[in-house]
């Protein structure tokens, strides 16, 4: 399984979008709430992000994560 890793510049790009950072707030807190899920062992920053970029809701995202995981 190849491992993603982070530049430090992908780093900043998701630290100064505060929408997606509330987007991923939302979903953490779903999770913990709704589930024993924990995002960011189950979720890359990229990765969500695509859900992000697409208009997903937070519900519907966590809600795809509790099932498969």
């Amino acid at each position: 399984m190849k491992l993603l890793h982070k530049t430090p510049a992908a780093a900043l790009y998701y630290l100064f979008h505060p929408g997606f950072q509330t987007f991923k707030e939302r979903i953490k807190d779903e999770l913990t709430s709704k589930s024993s899920v924990n995002l960011e062992d189950v979720m890359d920053d990229s990765n969500l992000y695509a859900y992000y970029q697409q208009g997903e809701s937070a519900d519907y995202v966590a809600a795809y994560i509790a099932a498969c995981c």
